[in-house]
């Protein structure tokens, strides 16, 4: 056999598993590719409806609690200050609140949980850079708590939040009418004689981040 004939059908007998190999691996990397591709494609489609299963649990967190939200609102308060007067007998600088120069006639509840504490009717300035007050708005609203230095402490009755203090250094009762005398509740803090108009009303000496102030 000529030798050139030869050499060709040699070359030819290595060139098919070559082929072959090569025409494998190019099928096994087409199967791959589409795989690939199919799983990337369900892949998204998860975390499609991932992403719609989330704003669909955020649209029914939003709308299904707006009662409790509206609640939260009116009971309760993420302000910082408030919440160290409020929580831990923090009291604030004076002459910082703007309560304590609030003039219109309405009334101050507790800012942790809404209740009506004291009214403009028994406000007064009273020179000591807190909002003060010589009674209360009604009865059962504020709790006493005489503390270790001689200090009378006053809480919120519902909630237990901090107020401020109650001294016995408030007007003279020969300064206020006998209407509004009339008006103290039974169980404010006792400091004067009934009979003898010239003794004091208490003077509440409270924190104005304490309070939330709402016109008449």
């Amino acid at each position: 056999m000529n030798p050139k004939a030869v050499s060709h059908v040699a070359l030819l007998c290595l060139s098919l598993p070559a082929a072959a190999a090569f025409s494998t691996h190019r099928k096994i990397f087409a199967d791959a590719s589409a795989s690939s591709r199919r799983s990337i494609t369900k892949c998204q489609a998860s975390s499609n409806d991932e992403n719609n299963n989330d704003n669909n649990n955020n649209d029914n967190n939003n709308n299904e609690p707006a009662a409790a939200q509206t609640d939260q609102d009116k009971s309760g308060t993420n302000n910082p200050l408030r919440l160290a007067v409020l929580k831990l007998g923090l009291t604030e600088l004076k002459w910082t609140s703007p309560l304590n120069y609030e003039k219109r006639a309405g009334v101050y509840s507790c800012a942790n949980c809404g209740t009506v504490l004291f009214d403009s009717k028994g406000k007064y300035d009273s020179g000591s850079g807190w909002p003060s007050f010589w009674k209360t708005a009604d009865a059962d609203r504020v709790a006493y708590k005489k503390e270790w230095d001689g200090r009378m402490e006053c809480t919120c009755k519902k909630c237990k939040g901090h107020l401020g203090h109650a001294f016995p250094d408030g007007p003279r009762r020969i300064d206020l009418s006998e209407e509004l005398l009339e008006a103290v509740p039974a169980d404010d803090l006792n400091t004067s004689d009934p009979k003898n108009v010239y003794t004091r009303l208490p003077r509440y000496c409270v924190n104005g981040a304490s309070l939330k102030f709402q016109e008449r």
